[in-house]
C-alpha cells in the first residue's frame, strides 16, 4: 500500500511539473507566434503595398497592447462595484512613406493613424496576420493621402526654412531586441476587496460624511513593438491606485466635495496598510471639518503658500509640458478621406522653451533633472520608472534639465527640432484599457532647491510679504481641488493662526510666475500622477514654493437641501 501511496505522490509531483512547464512553453510559444505573425506581415506589407504614383514605404512599426485590469469599490466596510476585465488586445500601426528626410508623418506624435484595433486574444498566427494586414492597408493608404496633403501644408506653413529642413525621424544609434519575462502582476480581487472594505468602513465613524467610498484599481499593459528597422520589444507599463471620496454638506446647505488619489508600481507596493488607514482617517477628519468651514466672500491678490501636493502639481502643470521641459515640432494640419487625422489645432497654442536654451527660465534657486530608474523615494512607490520607451530607444537615466534657473536640455523622442538632435528616450507608453497612448513624457521629474528655506521660514515669508501689502491675511493652499470643491487655509497675519475657508477659485498658474518665486523650501517631497491622463509618472519637488499675485475668487458652491425623512 505504501508503494502504491509512493507512486502516486511521485505520479502527481510530475504531473504539476508537467503542467508549469507546460505553462511556461506555451507562453513562450504564444509570444513567438504573437511577434512571428508581427514580422511576416510587416515585411509584406513593406513589399507589396503600392499605389500608382506613390511614395514608398519606408518604415513600419507595430504595436500590441496586452491589458488587464480589475477595478473596485467600497462603501462603508461593503462592495459596491467589482470590474474585472480579461486580458484584452489592441495594437496600431505607424507607417510611414517617403523617406526619413519627409515623410508622411505630419503630427510628430507617434500616434500612427490615430487608431486601435482590437487584435484576437487567440495566439491563432493565421487570424493574427489578417488582423495586421486589414490595419496595415488601411494605414498605407492613409499614409498616402496624408504625404500629399502635407507637401501642400509646408508650402503655406507659417515656420522658418530651417524648420522645413529638419529631417522627420533621426536614425537609431543601434537596435534595441529586449523580450523579458514579466513579473505576474497581482490583480487578486479578494485581495483588493478585503482592503477597500478596511478602509471604507473607517466612514462609520464620520457621521457628516456621506457618498464616502473607496475605489482600488489595478491596470497592466504589456507593449509588443516591432519595426522594420529591426528593433523588438517587450514593455510592461502599469499602476495600482486607491481613490477616496465623500461629501459633507454645511449648515448653508452646500455640498462639499473631497478626492484624494493614491498611487503604486503595483499592489504589492502601496503604502502599509496602517499608512492607509491613517490616510482615509485624516480625509475623513479634514471633510468633516468642512461642514463647518466659512465660504470666502472677498476678491483677493496677493501671496499665496503653496504646499504638499499643491506644490507639487505646481510643478508638474508647468514644467511636464510641450510649453515647458518637452521638446516641440511644429505639426501640420492635413487632409485625408481614409482615416480620421489627429487633431493638431491646440499646438498653435504652444510655446515652446527651445529658444530659451542657455537663458533663465525659472527662478535662479531652483534645478531640474529626470531620472527613469527610480522605483522609489523614501519608502514611498514611485511610478514613473521604466526600462525602454515607446520607439525602443534606452532612456538617458540622469539627465539635468534646468540648473540654477538655467535651461540646459530638454526630453525628446526621435523627432528632430532646430537645437534637439538626439532622442532621450522619453516617448512613454499610456495605460488605459483598450487603447494605446503615447507621449514625451519624464520618468520622474526631481525639481529641487537646496539652498531654499525651510516650512516655518516660508510661512514667516507669506505673512510678511501679505504685510508689505497692507493685508490683514494671506492663503495656504495644500491641495488643488480635482473636480471637486477648492478649500485652503487662511492665514492671519497677527497671529499666524489658521482657518479652514472653502468655496474658492484659484486663478492658473502661469509659467511665468516660476521665474522668480518669493521663497522655495529645501524640503522635498514626492508625488505620484498620470500625465494626459495615461503616463504613470512621478516628481518629487520642494514641499513648499511662495508665489506673489495671485488670484483667489469665490466660487458658488452646489446648494443641495436634507431630504425629510418619511415616516411610515
Amino acid at each position: 500500500m505504501r508503494h502504491i501511496k509512493s507512486i502516486f505522490r511521485r505520479l502527481g509531483a510530475f504531473i504539476i511539473l508537467y503542467t508549469c512547464l507546460s505553462s511556461i512553453s506555451y507562453g513562450q510559444r504564444n509570444e513567438s507566434v504573437l511577434f512571428k505573425a508581427m514580422q511576416d506581415e510587416m515585411d509584406r506589407t513593406k513589399k507589396e503595398l503600392t499605389l500608382p504614383d506613390a511614395p514608398s514605404t519606408y518604415f513600419v512599426g507595430y504595436t500590441v497592447a496586452e491589458n488587464t485590469y480589475l477595478s473596485v469599490s467600497s462603501s462603508l466596510g461593503t462592495i459596491t462595484y467589482t470590474k474585472e476585465s480579461p486580458r484584452e488586445r489592441v495594437h496600431s500601426v505607424n507607417l510611414y512613406v517617403g523617406d526619413s528626410q519627409f515623410s508622411s508623418d505630419y503630427s510628430y506624435t507617434d500616434n500612427g493613424i490615430n487608431l486601435n484595433f482590437f487584435t484576437t486574444r487567440d495566439d491563432n498566427y493565421d487570424q493574427l496576420r489578417r488582423n495586421f494586414w486589414q490595419t496595415s492597408d488601411v494605414a498605407y493608404k492613409f499614409a498616402v493621402e496624408v504625404y500629399k496633403s502635407k507637401k501642400n501644408a509646408v508650402k503655406t506653413a507659417t515656420i522658418s526654412e530651417e524648420e522645413k529642413a529638419l529631417p522627420d525621424m533621426l536614425p537609431l544609434t543601434g537596435t534595441v531586441v529586449s523580450t523579458p519575462a514579466i513579473p505576474e502582476f497581482n490583480l487578486n480581487k479578494k485581495a483588493y476587496q478585503e482592503l477597500a472594505n478596511k478602509l471604507s468602513v473607517i466612514f462609520e465613524k464620520y457621521p457628516s460624511v456621506f457618498g464616502s467610498s473607496v475605489e482600488i484599481g489595478g491596470i497592466q499593459t504589456v507593449y509588443y513593438y516591432l519595426t522594420t528597422e529591426g528593433t523588438k520589444i517587450k514593455e510592461p507599463a502599469g499602476y495600482v491606485s486607491i481613490v477616496i471620496k465623500g461629501s459633507v454638506r454645511n449648515d448653508l446647505g452646500q455640498v462639499v466635495e473631497d478626492k484624494k488619489a493614491i498611487y503604486a508600481k503595483s499592489f504589492d507596493k502601496l503604502p502599509a496598510e496602517s499608512q492607509l488607514i491613517a490616510s482615509v482617517a485624516s480625509f475623513a477628519e479634514r471633510l468633516s471639518t468642512l461642514a463647518k468651514a466659512p465660504n470666502i466672500h472677498e476678491y483677493y491678490l496677493g501671496p499665496v503658500l503653496f504646499e504638499e501636493s499643491a506644490s507639487a502639481k505646481i510643478f508638474a502643470d508647468n514644467l511636464i509640458d510641450p510649453s515647458g521641459i518637452v521638446a516641440f515640432r511644429q505639426p501640420f494640419q492635413v487632409m485625408a478621406s481614409v482615416a480620421r487625422a489627429e487633431n493638431v489645432g491646440d499646438a498653435k497654442n504652444v510655446k515652446p522653451l527651445e529658444d530659451r536654451i542657455g537663458k533663465k527660465v525659472i527662478d535662479n534657486r531652483l534645478n531640474v533633472q529626470n531620472r527613469t530608474d527610480l522605483t522609489e523615494y523614501e519608502g514611498m512607490s514611485l511610478i514613473g520608472n521604466y526600462t525602454l520607451d515607446a520607439q525602443g530607444v534606452v532612456p538617458v537615466k540622469e539627465i539635468k534639465l534646468v540648473e540654477n534657473g538655467i535651461l540646459k536640455s530638454l526630453l525628446s523622442s526621435r523627432v528632430p527640432t532646430k537645437k534637439v538632435k538626439a532622442s532621450t528616450g522619453s516617448l512613454r507608453f499610456g495605460v488605459i484599457p483598450r487603447s494605446i497612448t503615447k507621449a514625451v513624457a519624464p520618468g520622474t521629474l526631481i525639481v529641487s532647491a537646496p539652498e531654499g528655506a525651510s516650512s516655518s521660514e516660508l510661512k514667516s515669508q507669506l505673512i510678511k510679504a501679505a504685510v508689505e501689502e497692507g493685508l490683514d491675511y494671506a492663503y495656504i493652499v495644500r491641495t488643488f481641488a480635482d473636480e471637486t470643491d477648492q478649500y485652503l487655509y487662511k492665514v492671519s497675519v497677527k497671529d499666524g493662526s489658521e482657518t479652514l475657508v472653502t468655496g474658492a477659485e484659484i486663478s492658473p498658474i502661469q509659467f511665468i510666475k516660476l521665474k522668480r518665486v518669493l521663497g522655495v523650501s529645501k524640503d522635498e517631497m514626492a508625488f505620484n500622477y498620470l500625465y494626459k491622463g495615461s503616463i504613470p509618472t512621478s516628481i518629487i519637488a520642494p514641499k513648499s514654493v511662495l508665489i506673489e499675485d495671485i488670484e483667489i475668487m469665490n466660487k458658488p458652491m452646489n446648494v443641495q437641501k436634507e431630504s425629510p425623512l418619511i415616516a411610515k
